[in-house]
């Protein structure tokens, strides 16, 4: 599953997992990620075809032990045991997970956001792209998913199998297999599916958004789906900013990047002419071979930034994560 956590199997106990998967909560809600909403799962390595585990309903930053997360069946996103689905409550959108886990076999952590920085990509016509080596995993284009085209139900939350079937699929577009998956899969050890890819088991995007809801994300490890989480909103701040500037900076009182003047006492209005061209093809975006080059050399380095984000979290009053690794046990 990860290099820390699923790396040589014999060496992976349950309880390190069920560790990760708190820390991750944590961690995605210390970023900003999450909030009181959203949700992060794992893959079960024991039994990888028939099911994942997922917390119950609870916000991310108060999870605490092994007691609140759930198993799930890939197969229809329901509970495993009976006493789970009566005692807890459960997020409506397990299904999302589910369905990601059945379609991409090589797929072993989803994560769900309705992180605020990357709302504005999530219901304009601004494609969200890769601008910076750290976010080459975006590639040159990030889909967004609208539920309206899988139902008339429009409350926008992917709430059954059929709306989250549809989801997985945008994922995998029906074209060839994705230059950059390819390289993200090239990154990683071998220990944890660094090999020649196999098209069949991962998505063609690792993020797509969500039309008025936020996104998803997925990856082979904990570490990789967590690091994608951040960067695909450190993106969305890095795209918005650029394109704020840019748009200021065709705007100034000196003419660059303008044709015609700016009314300052009349409110800032343009009296004559237009902004100059497009602000957003002033922008450097990185080519799709550009993005994959980055991913190949970044997603070998998720490994310090999980450390650091774990330790972070770790020292912080407000999360506790009560769960004890057997290597400590030792």
């Amino acid at each position: 599953m990860s290099e820390g956590y699923f790396g040589k199997r014999e060496k992976l106990y349950l309880d390190d997992l069920y560790s990760a998967l708190i820390s991750a909560h944590h961690i995605l809600h210390y970023h900003s990620v999450l909030d009181a909403y959203g949700h992060v799962s794992v893959r079960n390595p024991d039994n990888p075809t028939a099911s994942f585990w997922l917390p119950q309903n609870l916000a991310p930053a108060l999870l605490t032990s092994g007691d609140d997360l759930i198993e799930y069946k890939i197969e229809d996103g329901e509970v495993m045991e009976k006493e789970d689905a009566e005692k807890r409550q459960h997020f409506s959108e397990r299904y999302i997970h589910a369905e990601m886990y059945k379609k991409f076999p090589g797929v072993n952590c989803v994560i769900h956001s309705h992180c605020t920085d990357v709302l504005p990509y999530c219901v304009g016509s601004v494609p969200l792209k890769s601008m910076t080596h750290m976010t080459g995993f975006l590639g040159s284009s990030t889909p967004v998913w609208d539920i309206s085209s899988a139902s008339s139900n429009h409350n926008f939350l992917a709430s059954n199998l059929t709306f989250a079937h549809s989801l997985a699929a945008s994922f995998k577009p029906a074209t060839s297999t994705s230059f950059i998956y390819q390289k993200m899969r090239s990154a990683l050890p071998p220990s944890i599916g660094g090999k020649p890819p196999d098209p069949s088991q991962f998505p063609d995007h690792p993020v797509v958004l969500m039309r008025g809801h936020g996104f998803t994300t997925c990856a082979a490890s904990v570490e990789h789906a967590v690091f994608q989480a951040i960067y695909t909103r450190e993106a969305a701040i890095v795209q918005s900013t650029a394109l704020h500037n840019q748009a200021a900076w065709a705007l100034e009182l000196d003419g660059a990047g303008m044709e015609g003047k700016v009314d300052v006492e009349g409110g800032g209005k343009i009296k004559s002419g237009k902004v100059g061209g497009d602000v957003g093809k002033k922008l450097k975006f990185l080519s799709e071979k550009e993005a994959g080059d980055a991913w190949e050399a970044m997603g070998k380095a998720v490994g310090r930034a999980w450390k650091l984000w774990v330790r972070e979290v770790e020292v912080a009053p407000l999360y506790r994560n009560e769960v004890v690794k057997q290597e400590e046990e030792a």
